[in-house]
């Protein structure tokens, strides 16, 4: 129990409680708004193609190889060294144990569950955590604090159900990371407190810094900067050697494990990376003219500037809090992958920006106005217009059949021998999950050159250039997406994507256009595998008669995708 507790009348500690697990079951309603999308059918889905090239990671741990520092099931044959590391793969593997009672006969499910669910128990460790951290630093209006990191869009994402990505992990982190070095900024601390907090900050940089070196050590950068210049105590101090010596073992075993993974691609591939980077949706721009920073941040991110430094008077710390929040949100504008590291300054810095309000019921009720435009972005994705609701309903449709679609195929792909596959680089992640087998593209910039191929290949008019991307990668399977992003309009996913990829012009007939359109017309050594052979047709029973019965009755289930068998054998 937090000290800031432990005088409080008994009533007030249990109504303490009640609030903190009515926030805990918000938090988790909020992540798990989801569950129709991530369970379906008996089966488990997760939301985008890294999650499945992270538990494609899981699956190889649980099969033994607990050191991952190649990937072969993307960018084959070469295969990716990536910068995806062990701390999250382990996490997940451990966490299969909880869930094996729930996981009936499938051989995987006690993974999958574990998979879907890491991000949003992560998601209530951090609200638990800056629960106590609050109440412990006997910091003002916890409760809006937690709640906006409940609510926050953003933060929700990063913790989703279905998404076991990194950031998830860094949150937790980072939320402990930066706690620990606040409560160091405190002068009045005693030696044996401060060599606790230490000992935790540098545990916890550690693990940070393990899991990924880009935006954890900005944090750290600046963390440190900060007590370099406020009071060098807390870096030199006899009390904070724990902070180093934890650092320096935790960094000394992830070299150890997951060695040094950093390389610098060449000119060619720096310029293609860019026009890919342009398709993907985190490393876009955010404009703060816009709705995005409010709906994500509430209207703490603009009073952040203004109650940050009137708080200062009352307590230097929040300077370094502001300075925190100015690099994030100026990071969110270049990309919007910061913005789940912008949402977490902005939350650890509602104590002290309600704080300098001086009158607590003007901190409250300044507190919930800052949280309505997370409201109103909440009632919009809820409750949207008809009109709105009607397009999403049907999009949700499309995409959760081509992920049904996708399944099945993989299924038919599966085989012991390695029959790798070529397909759009962000349907590849979950084939090579399910089918156990390696892809030519990938989600992964280091996936680059194959993503590369793939483009070349869908916008080849050249028999021969076809044939020598199929015999160089040694492709077994041609899978495409058949349905045009517009109706009565050729423009199809792969070829648009492809074009931007390339930075050219899709040509009038590119080979995407016949592998969709005209399957049966497609050259000789790609072979249609029919409808039939897929398992998506049906034959409609028939009653007995004594009369003559018609042909029977042919049912074919919708499809989606084409899928073909590579045979350079026969050609020409």
């Amino acid at each position: 129990m937090p000290e800031s507790e432990k005088s409080l009348p008994s009533w007030k500690c249990w109504l303490s409680r009640l609030v903190l697990l009515l926030l805990v079951a918000l938090t988790v309603a909020a992540r798990t708004h989801n569950r129709a999308d991530i369970f379906r059918g008996g089966e488990i889905y997760f939301l985008e193609g890294d999650c499945y090239s992270r538990m494609t990671r899981v699956k190889l741990v649980t099969e033994g190889q607990l050191v991952i520092r190649h990937h072969d099931f993307e960018n084959w044959p070469a295969g990716t060294t990536p910068h995806t590391t062990a701390p999250l793969d382990w996490l997940i593997a451990g966490m299969r144990y909880a869930f094996r009672p729930f996981a009936g006969e499938n051989e995987d499910r006690d993974m999958e569950l574990a998979g879907a669910w890491v991000s949003p128990l992560l998601g209530v460790a951090t609200a638990l955590w800056l629960w106590w951290w609050a109440g412990r630093l006997r910091l003002p209006f916890r409760v809006l604090m937690v709640l906006f990191f409940a609510l926050s869009p953003i933060l929700v994402h990063g913790t989703l159900l279905g998404r076991p990505d990194h950031q998830s992990l860094l949150l937790l982190l980072l939320a402990m990371a930066i706690g620990a070095e606040l409560a160091l900024a405190d002068s009045g601390m005693s030696a044996r407190r401060a060599k606790k907090w230490s000992l935790l900050a540098g545990l916890a940089w550690g693990l940070a810094l393990w899991t990924s070196l880009y935006e954890p050590a900005v944090a750290f950068a600046g963390a440190i900067a900060w007590h370099f210049l406020a009071g060098k105590m807390a870096l030199t101090a006899r009390a904070v050697r724990p902070r180093w010596v934890a650092l320096g073992v935790v960094l000394l075993v992830a070299l150890l494990v997951d060695g040094w993974r950093f390389a610098l691609p060449d000119a060619a591939l720096r310029e293609r990376l860019v026009e890919w980077s342009r398709t993907i949706g985190e490393l876009k721009t955010m404009s703060l003219r816009g709705s995005m920073p409010w709906f994500w941040f509430g209207a703490f991110w603009a009073s952040a500037p203004v109650l940050l430094w009137v708080a200062r008077r009352m307590d230097r710390r929040s300077l370094s809090i502001l300075g925190l929040v100015v690099v994030m949100i100026v990071l969110t504008v270049w990309q919007r992958r910061w913005g789940y590291f912008s949402a977490l300054a902005v939350a650890m810095s509602i104590p002290w920006q309600l704080g300098s309000l001086r009158l607590r019921w003007l901190g409250w009720v300044a507190g919930l106005a800052a949280l309505f435009p997370m409201a109103l972005e909440w009632k919009e994705r809820l409750h949207p217009p008809l009109d709105v609701r009607e397009r999403r309903d049907e999009t949700q449709a499309h995409d959760r059949a081509v992920q049904d679609e996708l399944r099945r195929i993989a299924l038919l792909m599966r085989a012991p021998e390695k029959r790798p596959f070529l397909a759009v680089w962000w349907h590849s992640p979950q084939l090579a999950y399910w089918s156990r087998q390696p892809g030519i593209a990938g989600t992964s910039h280091q996936s680059f050159p194959g993503i590369v191929d793939s483009a070349r290949f869908f916008l080849s008019e050249s028999d021969a250039e076809e044939q020598a991307i199929l015999r160089e990668r040694g492709v077994r399977y041609v899978v495409i997406h058949d349905l045009a992003v517009e109706r009565d309009a050729r423009k199809y996913p792969a070829v648009i994507n492809s074009a931007n990829i390339l930075g050219t012009e899709a040509p009038l007939e590119p080979l995407a256009y016949r592998l969709a359109e005209r399957p049966r017309k497609t050259p000789p050594w790609l072979r249609f595998i029919t409808p039939n052979e897929r398992g998506l047709v049906f034959t409609m029973a028939q009653k007995k008669s004594d009369e003559p019965l018609p042909p029977p009755m042919e049912f074919y289930v919708p499809q989606f995708l084409q899928l073909y068998e590579v045979q350079l054998s026969k050609t020409p």
